[in-house]
């Protein structure tokens, strides 16, 4: 019996195709959005990179790898770079929905999810309901080091074993990892080093699972 998931039989795509494109935000901010669609999109996934400050950008490692293996799995993919305003997440809003807008605007009709890593995750928890997002992914969120409402949107969360920041000790009674599920990543620290490629199956399985419901 068919379940009516669209990743059902999926064909892995044999090549990507990469635009760069400069999006204007509702604030009038222009931004830099890497857009990386499969041959026969199914989804798509809004990717939000680290802190601005501290060396976060659209071309992350770990956004990369995300990306090369949700195409494979025919989702479109964004990944926008920052403005570098402030860090703080509030500015950083606008950028985020441009980004999912756009996909929207070339894919009306696919499902969106929205998936961020560390800073990356608070600006996409805060944005996920507004754009619509079927599904949220956060990955090494800093949840015990900044304020967040429990997110609208069904949830995963994905957490080092070793973060630095918010280690899995320290969200067992966070109101937003008790709505959500949670994976942790075994051996890994706050920077994932060693783990992207885990770190992307398990997003990519949050996903597809999530929309294939």
């Amino acid at each position: 019996m068919e379940s009516g998931s669209p990743f059902d039989d999926f064909t892995a795509a044999e090549e990507s195709t990469r635009e760069t494109v400069q999006l204007i935000t509702s604030d009038d901010v222009s931004i830099t959005v890497d857009i990386d669609s499969p041959p026969s999109p199914q989804a798509l996934a809004t990717l939000l990179h680290p802190h601005p400050h501290y060396g976060g950008r659209r071309d992350h490692p770990l956004l990369l790898s995300l990306s090369k293996e949700l195409n494979r799995n025919q989702i479109a993919t964004a990944r926008n770079d920052f403005r570098h305003a402030s860090g703080n997440t509030i500015e950083e809003m606008a950028d985020a929905i441009a980004a999912c807008d756009e996909l929207k605007r070339r894919y009306p009709r696919l499902p969106l999810v929205i998936a961020g890593y560390s800073f990356g995750s608070i600006v996409a928890a805060r944005v996920a309901s507004e754009v619509g997002a079927q599904h949220l992914v956060m990955i090494a969120p800093p949840l015990s080091t900044l304020s967040l409402n429990v997110p609208d949107v069904a949830t995963t969360l994905i957490v080092a074993e070793h973060d630095q920041f918010s280690p899995p000790s320290s969200l067992e009674n966070h109101s937003v990892a008790v709505r959500s599920t949670l994976h942790v990543v075994s051996g890994a620290d706050h920077f994932l080093n060693g783990a992207f490629e885990t770190t992307a199956k398990l997003t990519v399985e949050a996903i597809t699972t999530a929309l294939g419901a």
